[in-house]
């Protein structure tokens, strides 16, 4: 009878034991992927639970730029959705057979490339919905050094990986910024950004194809801080400013120079007296400190008053009285808003002035409209294709894009290939956020990129990659980048 007993007890025991054996296996069935840690320098494989993004967010899961969409590439989306890498594969290369100069479609192959393995996880900002030609030549930067170096093995063996995120309206920015930083997988963002302080409060490095003095609604407080998450590529306009000042009266010999800026403030109706305020004196501020640079640089600035942007401007009065002011040259500070004006301005000088302009000048739609008028103008720009060609004879940046989107690109294209440059030489010696921030940080740091040598200030600005171009006519029997018979020539 006793050890019937104990046989009951034993039995019993046992199955309680098995009854808490199942349950401590259920918990941890339940909880482990919560509390596995995943390393922050890489992506979670879409195979696994992942928050669902916003509309405006894509890895390949959604259509973003819609103009440019194909039967393929809408069938690649829908197979990146339901997790079928190989056909998404497929059917983005035959995309890009009809249509090899989208980069979406591009940025999607090499992500459905990559399918459920490990990645490094790099955003980036293009307003596609506010500005579709910006957004795509920024896109066709930022694919052309994914596809580069994922097709050379990767960054230390891990492929890129790249999230788009689409930019409807400037209003927009501090939610995408929100989104962005909170992602733990994501090791730095390509793009500008309003609010700098939430990339250092987060860890997060941000690298920009443009320059912190020409960003909407960009917070400055960086340039004065010890510790820096946002990078720009393009130089500050004090030295796009200066470069050309310096060219105009040291290499063109023009001593007495006229200036036409545009102090008007075109906008919507809701705009705040503050952001008028702010624009107002940011054209203020242009003027001044072209004054500064061509008056250190041994030259004047007439007192010829041409305001662009003056309700009763008239293009032909201006030449006169800046001829009868002194002047021998005119330099023309257009907003995007005045280029017409700007190119009446120089119909209106008929060769008598040395024209020169400001950066929004560089720009197709000024070679269409100008035509001779503008024949001889300078102008300073970030990039230039025949810029270090000489370097890599057949095989520069510029070369291989032409090869790659069947056209010559633009100097945006080559400030975002060269954001991603900047990222990629970081994420080769560090690829957590927090190393690839301390690497960028070094003042020794330096990466090759289509501009040349890239190098940051203290604060993180770009140092030098200031090129000038002037507009020349397209020799006859020699191919031209520019359909309109014009082109803009490097200046040696």
């Amino acid at each position: 009878m006793t050890t019937k007993q104990e046989n009951i007890r034993l039995l019993a025991s046992l199955g309680i034991a098995g009854v808490l054996v199942a349950v401590i296996l259920g918990l941890v069935s339940k909880f482990s992927p919560e509390i596995q840690s995943t390393p922050n320098s890489m992506v979670t494989p879409r195979g696994s639970s992942r928050a669902p993004t916003p509309e405006w967010m894509s890895l390949g899961e959604k259509l973003l730029v819609t103009a440019d969409k194909t039967d393929n590439k809408e069938a690649g989306v829908n197979a990146v959705k339901s997790g079928d890498f190989g056909t998404a594969v497929i059917k983005f290369q035959a995309s890009l057979q009809t249509m090899r100069n989208d980069p979406e479609t591009l940025i999607y192959l090499n992500n459905a490339k990559i399918a459920n393995s490990k990645a490094l996880k790099v955003g980036v900002i293009a307003p596609i919905g506010n500005s579709l030609n910006e957004a795509k030549e920024t896109l066709r930067g930022v694919a052309q050094a994914q596809d580069e170096i994922n097709n050379g093995g990767g960054i230390n063996g891990v492929p890129l990986q790249l999230e788009i995120s689409n930019l409807n309206s400037f209003d927009q920015l501090d939610k995408i910024d929100n989104e962005l930083v909170k992602d733990a997988n994501l090791v730095a963002v390509v793009g500008f950004g309003r609010n700098e302080e939430l990339y250092k409060k987060n860890g997060l490095v941000r690298v920009s194809p443009g320059s912190s003095r020409n960003q909407m609604g960009q917070n400055q407080a960086q340039a004065y801080g010890d510790s820096k998450y946002v990078f720009n590529i393009s130089p500050n306009r004090e030295i796009f400013n200066q470069a050309l000042a310096e060219y105009i009266v040291k290499k063109e010999r023009r001593t007495n120079i006229a200036i036409c800026r545009d102090t008007s403030f075109r906008t919507s109706q809701d705009t705040s007296n503050q952001d008028r305020s702010n624009q107002e004196r940011l054209n203020q501020d242009i003027v001044k400190e072209y004054t500064e640079f061509i008056t250190k640089a041994g030259g004047k600035v007439t007192a010829t008053d041409c305001d662009l942007g003056a309700a009763n401007f008239r293009a032909n009065d201006v030449i006169p009285k800046a001829i009868s002011d002194g002047a021998e040259a005119l330099l023309l500070i257009p907003r995007t808003s005045s280029l017409n004006v700007a190119v009446d301005v120089a119909r209106a000088n008929r060769n008598r002035l040395t024209l020169f302009g400001s950066q929004q000048l560089y720009s197709e739609r000024i070679l269409k409209f100008g035509q001779g008028d503008i024949k001889g103008m300078v102008v300073p720009v970030p990039w230039h294709r025949d810029a270090n060609r000489s370097m890599d004879k057949g095989n520069s940046f510029a070369d291989r894009a032409l090869k790659l989107w069947g056209g010559d690109v633009s100097p945006r294209t080559a400030t975002a290939y060269d954001a991603m440059q900047v990222i990629i030489a970081g994420l080769k010696e560090n690829s957590t956020r927090q190393g690839l921030q301390k690497v960028l940080s070094n003042p020794n740091f330096s990466a090759m990129g289509a501009t040349g040598k890239i190098q940051f200030s203290a604060s993180g600005q770009r140092q030098g990659g200031v090129f000038l171009a002037r507009i020349e006519p397209c020799e006859p029997g020699k191919p031209c980048a520019s359909s309109t018979g014009y082109n803009f020539v490097l200046v040696q």
